[in-house]
């Protein structure tokens, strides 16, 4: 997978489309997105309102200033991949029905957030949102949310499940998302 910097250095911009998806823990979308066929690259960090991010202190004590999300900027091509496909491989990435919570993982940082950058795909997402939730038995709780910052994750959070396959986090977590959505280990 290229880095963000390599994409944009060598595809004309006008080909690719950056959607910022908070579902739950970063690690899991992060991994399904780059393993989908039309994904240029995936950046794990912190989406939320303006502000400075805030610190691991601040996380680990509780505290979530900004009302971050852990989120994962997804570039990818529109010519290969729809934008249905990419809102497809989010929703089924998570329990979108569950607030503040991805599996063992608990807490606003991990509320299901979609971020939009124009009133265009604001609208997409709500009606992709809508189609959704007439085929589902509970209520969607995914936020929408306009887009102010994004900030990327420390270096040990990028790739991290091909960086870490052995760990039990990636085996028993991750592992049965990617086989979930059909995706290779």
């Amino acid at each position: 997978m290229s880095d963000t910097s390599a994409v944009n250095n060598s595809t004309p911009a006008g080909e690719l489309e950056t959607l910022t998806l908070g579902a739950g823990c970063f690690w899991c979308l992060d991994a399904a997105a780059r393993r989908t066929p039309g994904v240029v690259s995936s950046v794990t960090g912190f989406a939320g309102d303006h502000g400075p991010a805030p610190s691991e202190d601040d996380y680990r004590r509780g505290l979530n200033p900004q009302n971050f999300v852990e989120a994962v900027q997804v570039t990818y091509r529109p010519s290969e991949i729809t934008f249905d496909d990419m809102m497809e491989l989010f929703f089924a990435s998570h329990d979108p029905t569950t607030p503040n919570r991805d599996g063992a993982n608990i807490g606003d940082l991990y509320h299901s957030t979609l971020f939009y950058t124009s009133a265009e795909q604001r609208l997409q997402m709500s009606e992709y949102m809508d189609k959704l939730q007439a085929r589902m038995d509970r209520k969607l709780v995914t936020s929408l949310r306009p887009f102010e910052v994004f900030y990327a994750a420390e270096e040990e959070h990028q790739d991290y499940y091909n960086r870490n396959r052995a760990t039990p986090y990636c085996r028993v977590v991750i592992v049965p998302k990617l086989r979930k959505l059909g995706l290779s280990e």
